[in-house]
């Protein structure tokens, strides 16, 4: 299911993207006052459809490459080239729709590298954001992930410092703890007294012990001390 979430929000992104470029131009077109003439709609429409075709392979190498897991001095010129190579195929995609449709004939006297190397220069206009954007949402996405794996953690090693202080406070020696103080207070109260003294050092040490990160030494110690001054009575 998450992966079938995933492939839609790609899928969502690229269409909202490619939707508003197209938009932006229609938009444009019309604040310049330019006729919107069917050959005007299909450069439109050739125009997003390379775009998301490019595109596509360009995130297809990416992944397949793992270059988001890869720092950023290391991808920098792989992903250059790539974009390069992406921007040059956008430009051809389009170029062969529109000689198929026979459109744009202002610009077939220019020779052909002369008309893909301005086809270029206007791809790398759309290639390039998409690009960062691409980068920036895997980037909140891993950032978002890690603060979970760290919450998680968090969440495993408070439960593990809960069951190690249960551990230690053995119910039989808390049992034994008491029986001997309850035989005391009779036969000696001051040894009584100190018993109750030794067995709450413990239990307010251990439960200190949960809401800190570390315990220091000097406090371990004391807590053998009264473990041992119980053990003796």
């Amino acid at each position: 299911m998450s992966v079938f979430r995933k492939i839609s929000n790609y899928w969502l992104c690229q269409l909202a993207g490619w939707g508003t470029v197209a938009l932006s131009t229609v938009f444009f077109a019309f604040s310049y006052k330019q006729k919107i003439t069917t050959d005007f709609i299909l450069q439109l429409v050739f125009i997003v459809v390379s775009g998301i075709i490019s595109t596509h392979l360009l995130r297809w190498v990416i992944r397949r490459n793992n270059w988001l897991l890869l720092p950023v001095e290391k991808v920098i010129f792989r992903l250059g080239i790539a974009v390069i190579l992406t921007t040059v195929l956008f430009s051809l995609i389009v170029m062969g729709l529109n000689q198929l449709a026979g459109i744009d004939q202002n610009r077939r006297n220019l020779d052909f590298t002369t008309r893909l190397l301005g086809n270029i220069l206007n791809t790398g206009i759309y290639i390039i954001p998409w690009v960062l954007f691409y980068y920036f949402y895997h980037y909140l996405l891993k950032s978002r992930k890690q603060e979970l794996d760290t919450l998680k953690l968090e969440a495993l090693v408070k439960e593990l410092e809960l069951k190690t202080i249960k551990a230690h406070i053995n119910p039989h020696f808390i049992f034994n703890a008491l029986n001997s103080i309850r035989a005391l207070v009779d036969e000696d109260p001051a040894r009584a007294r100190n018993a109750v003294t030794h067995l709450s050092n413990i239990l307010r040490s251990s439960m200190q012990a949960e809401k800190q990160e570390t315990v220091p030494f000097e406090r371990e110690l004391n807590i053998v001390k009264d473990y041992l001054a119980l053990e003796h009575m």
